[in-house]
């Protein structure tokens, strides 16, 4: 049974018109209309006619992609020449394999489900030809891309120190996973009260009002029964979104308030209450700020305690550059433009150069989020 305090919907059912299952909901009718009322699944778990009505393979495909990008990139850490060419191939998902640089096929790609601004100021693109130009570099210094000492190892930075492989994966987390929430699935045009909603689309189990709202939930990706005090033994299954906010559930609670919503968003997408949708539609948009922000001061802190060590400091401050300008992505926002941009291009250092970072613009930058998001200061040094 879940820790959290999730709150059962008390609906007369009729009794021939539902299946309550251990930890999902059938919703079954003679012409298969989406006309059945039921409670709030323990899991994310939905069926009709026991068929499970949730599907999202599109997400999982792109989650895929960015995973093999972030790991091609990578090799450069071990002083391996890295191609800008590969690198917008499997952006644009080129010939259905990434240009052969992916392990799998798939009609999907990242570029097209981008932000549209990021795209049109080629910010990927960019990365891409800088990281290749980098991998043929010695070592990093200031103002000079290239290899930079970490532990045991090495990190492949531009010439304002920034970590390519957390520009690019943490980056694309934002620009395509919570751009794809938030301006699109989670939109009225998508789960809006004029989405189809009463006959499942041809040749599936799902109407299309439902498909819209899994396939937000497929950029968290999350376990269909994931929950507060995740196990450690489990922490494999989780990736991206999900992963971070386990990392913050301690102290935020993450894993249960996100689950919650979705769950009961999509319940409420069955039984046709707009209402109630929409409220955990704003549950959702203020917890997934408030996620990429906890892990961002994270990040700042994890910085700040490593600061004469410039390999774990660099890495972290990517880190946090990444999650600070995820917060851009979502139009109901609590920061500004000008805060993020003030974070980014000068409490993380002059014009954005790492090499100038210094420990007072850091807390400076931790203190707008504070102020900016006040459920994070009783665990600010915690997280």
């Amino acid at each position: 049974m879940h820790s959290s305090n999730r709150t059962q919907l008390l609906i007369t059912v009729p009794l021939l018109a539902i299946a309550l299952l251990i930890s999902s909901c059938d919703i079954s009718d003679s012409d298969g209309d989406n006309n059945s009322t039921i409670e709030p699944p323990e899991n994310y778990e939905f069926t009709r006619d026991g068929e499970s009505t949730v599907a999202y393979p599109g997400q999982t495909d792109r989650l895929d992609m960015v995973e093999e990008m972030k790991e091609y990139i990578a090799t450069a850490h071990g002083g391996a020449t890295l191609y800008e060419q590969a690198l917008n191939d499997m952006f644009k998902n080129t010939n259905g394999d990434g240009g052969g640089n992916f392990s799998f096929t798939s009609d999907r790609d990242l570029k097209s489900k981008t932000f549209k601004p990021d795209l049109d100021n080629n910010l990927f693109k960019d990365f891409f030809a800088k990281a290749a130009a980098a991998s043929e570099n010695g070592e990093a210094s200031n103002g000079v891309p290239g290899l930079l000492p970490r532990g045991d190892g090495h990190i492949l930075v531009d010439a304002k120190g920034r970590e390519f492989t957390q520009l690019v994966e943490k980056g694309l987390m934002g620009a395509v996973f919570y751009n794809q929430i938030f301006n699109a699935y989670l939109t009225d045009e998508k789960i809006g009260p004029d989405v189809e909603n009463s006959e499942t689309e041809e040749g599936a189990n799902y109407t299309t009002k439902e498909h819209h709202f899994d396939e937000a939930f497929g950029y968290f990706n999350a376990p269909a029964d994931f929950e507060s005090d995740w196990p450690d033994s489990r922490k494999g299954e989780l990736r991206f979104w999900s992963k971070y906010s386990n990392g913050s559930d301690a102290q935020l609670g993450f894993n249960d308030t996100i689950m919650d919503a979705f769950i009961q968003g999509r319940t409420a997408i069955v039984n046709n209450n707009q209402d109630k949708l929409n409220d955990q539609v704003d549950v959702l948009y203020d917890s997934l700020e408030l996620l990429a922000a906890a892990t961002a001061v994270h990040y700042i802190n994890s910085t700040i305690s490593n600061f004469n060590n410039t390999g774990e400091a660099f890495h972290a401050l990517s880190e946090a550059w990444a999650f600070v300008n995820a917060l851009k992505y979502s139009p109901n926002r609590k920061i500004t433009n000008q805060q993020i941009d003030q974070i980014l291009n000068t409490d993380f250092g002059e014009n954005g150069n790492f090499w100038k970072a210094k420990k007072e613009g850091l807390n400076n930058a931790k203190s707008t989020l504070i102020e900016t998001y006040p459920d994070l200061e009783p665990v600010q040094d915690q997280l």
